[in-house]
C-alpha cells in the first residue's frame, strides 16, 4: 500500500493530503519505516515539508512523519534515499532548527519538528557538532526554554544538554538572563519526567566549572539542593550527571564549600555509590572522595605530646591514617566516612576507570611527611597486594597509577620488607621482559624496585599479618 502512497504525493494538495494522512498512521510500525525509505519516499517527504509553497497542514504532517521514522531509537537509519544512500543530514538539521524560529510555525510543527531533531542527533554526536555549529543552534534553541508547551520546553532542554556537550559557552550567558536559572532548577526538580532530569543535570556538568558566579548563584537558588536530592532518588543516568555537576560546588581548593556538601549529607551517598552505583557513578563518587580527602591534611590539628594531651588521647583515639582526631564533618576523613572498603572493592573487579579513581584517592592516604601511617592503614585493609595485582592486568595507564601509589608505600621499610618479594618480582617483569612497551612505565618500575633495593634483603618483618 505504501508505494501508490507516495506516487499520490505528486499530485493536487488533497492527493498529498490523503497520502500524507495515511502515511502518518502508517509510519508509527518499524517494518513500515523501512518500506518507506526503501521505495524512496522520505526524500519526497523532506522535500514537501521544507517547501515554501507547501500548505501548513501539509508541513503538519510531513513533520509527523519525519517525527516517527527517527523516534523508538531509529535515529537516521531511515533517512535515505531509494537506493539506501544517506541523505544530506547537514540542511536537514538547519531546516528542523529553522522552523522553530519561523513566525507561522505553530505548536503543531515545531513540536514534531523538535522531536525529529532529537530523534537525529541523539545517537550521532559527530554530526551534532557539525550542526550545531554551522546552524548555530544553541542559540536557536536556547530561547524555546521560555516556550509556552510544556513537550517544547522539555525536548529543547534535552537538545541543549546534547549541544552542551559540543558549545557550553553560549548556555552560560543565557542562563544569567532574569529568570533563566529558575527555569533550570525546575527541570531538575521535575520527578515526572526522568530524561529532563538527566538532560538538566547533564547540561550543569557540561558548563565551565570556571563559572564561579554561575555556581553560587546555583546555590542561593536551590540548585544544589536540586543535584543532591537526585543523587537520592533520581535515575542512575539522571545520579551520574549529577555527580558530574557536583564537582562545580566542590572546588578542592575552596574548603568552605566542600563543608558546606559535606553538613548537606553528601558523604554516605558517595560511600553508597562506591557499592551499589553503575561503573561511572563508582568512578565519580570515588574521584569526588579523593577531593575531600586531599583537604584533610589541611584540616587535622596534630596533637602535642604533653601530659595532658596524652591523658585527652586515651579517650579520644587518634586515626591511624592521619594522625589526629578526625571526623566526617570536621576532616572529611575518608577512614572515619568508611569509605575505604567500597574504594579497596573497585581494585578488585578489573575495571580500568573505578580503579583508577579509587588508587588516585587512596594515594591521598599516604601524606608524604609521614607515609607509613597510610601504607600501615592500606596494609591492614589488604589494599597494596590488590594494587600490586593491577601490574598484572591494569592498562598502562592504570599500571602507572598503580606504581605512583607503590612508590609513596615503598618509602617505608616495613612495607618493603613485608612486600618486598612479591613486588619485586612484578617490578621486573615490567623493567625487563616489556622491551618494547612504554618507557614511561618501564622507569616508574625501576624507580619503585630502586626503594626495594634500599633495604636489606635478609630484615625480618617487623609488622604482623598474611605471610607471602
Amino acid at each position: 500500500a505504501i508505494p501508490p502512497l507516495l506516487e499520490m504525493l505528486s499530485g493536487n494538495i488533497e492527493s498529498k493530503d490523503l497520502s500524507l494522512s495515511a502515511l502518518v498512521k502508517l509510519a508509527g510500525s518499524h517494518a513500515n519505516k523501512g518500506i518507506i525509505a526503501a521505495s524512496g519516499g522520505v526524500p519526497l517527504i523532506i522535500d514537501l515539508m521544507f517547501s515554501p509553497q507547501s500548505r501548513t497542514l501539509i508541513i503538519i504532517k510531513c513533520s509527523e512523519i519525519i517525527e516517527k521514522l527517527s523516534s523508538d531509537g531509529d535515529g537516521i537509519d531511515f533517512f535515505v534515499d531509494g537506493e539506501g544512500k544517506q541523505l544530506e543530514l547537514d540542511s536537514i538539521i538547519a531546516n528542523l532548527l529553522a522552523l522553530q524560529q519561523t513566525s507561522n510555525s505553530g505548536h503543531n510543527i515545531r513540536k514534531p519538528a523538535l522531536s525529529a531533531l532529537l530523534g537525529i542527533c541523539k545517537f550521532e554526536t559527530g554530526l551534532v557538532k557539525k550542526a550545531i555549529l554551522a546552524a548555530n543552534g544553541v542559540s536557536l534553541i536556547l530561547p524555546l526554554l521560555d516556550d509556552s508547551d510544556s513537550e517544547i520546553r522539555e525536548t529543547s532542554i534535552i537538545l541543549l544538554f546534547l549541544f552542551s556537550q559540543h558549545e557550553p559557552e553560549g548556555v552560560v550567558e543565557y542562563l544569567f538572563r532574569p529568570r533563566r536559572l529558575e527555569a533550570l532548577i525546575g527541570f531538575l526538580e521535575n520527578e515526572e519526567n526522568a530524561n529532563v532530569q538527566i538532560a538538566a543535570a547533564g547540561l550543569l556538568a557540561n558548563l565551565p566549572k570556571s563559572e564561579r558566579e554561575l555556581t553560587m548563584k546555583l546555590i542561593e537558588l536551590g540548585g544544589l539542593d536540586a543535584i543532591i536530592s537526585i543523587l537520592k532518588t533520581g535515575k542512575m543516568e539522571a545520579k551520574e550527571n549529577a555527580l558530574t555537576a557536583l564537582f562545580r560546588f566542590t572546588d578542592p581548593t575552596n574548603i568552605e564549600s566542600q563543608r558546606d556538601l559535606v553538613k548537606r549529607g553528601i558523604y554516605p551517598l558517595l560511600v553508597d555509590f562506591l557499592n551499589t552505583g553503575s561503573v561511572t557513578a563508582k568512578a565519580r563518587a570515588a574521584a569526588f572522595i579523593g577531593d575531600l580527602s586531599m583537604s584533610t591534611p589541611k584540616l587535622t590539628v596534630v596533637p602535642k605530646p604533653t601530659g595532658c594531651w596524652l591523658f585527652r588521647s586515651s579517650r579520644v583515639p587518634l586515626c591511624s591514617a592521619h594522625g589526629s582526631v578526625c571526623s566526617v564533618n570536621t576532616t572529611f576523613c575518608l577512614l572515619e566516612a568508611k569509605a575505604l572498603p567500597g574504594l579497596i572493592k573497585l581494585l578488585h573487579g578489573e575495571v580500568h576507570a573505578t580503579a583508577c579513581e579509587a588508587i588516585q584517592t587512596l594515594s591521598t592516604l599516604v601524606l608524604e611527611d609521614f607515609p607509613q601511617r597510610g601504607a600501615r592503614v592500606l596494609h591492614e585493609y589488604n589494599a597494596i597486594r590488590s594494587i600490586m595485582d593491577i601490574l598484572n592486568w591494569g592498562t598502562d595507564s592504570l599500571k602507572a597509577e598503580a606504581l605512583g601509589l607503590l612508590e609513596k608505600v615503598f618509602v617505608s621499610k616495613e612495607m618493603v620488607e613485608y612486600y618486598g618479594t612479591t613486588a619485586r618480582s612484578r617490578l621486573i617483569g615490567l623493567t625487563g621482559m616489556n622491551i618494547y612497551g612504554d618507557g614511561h612505565l618501564r622507569r616508574k618500575a625501576a624507580k619503585v624496585l630502586s626503594l626495594l633495593e634500599r633495604y636489606s634483603k635478609s630484615s625480618s618483618s617487623a609488622i604482623s599479618g598474611v605471610p607471602e
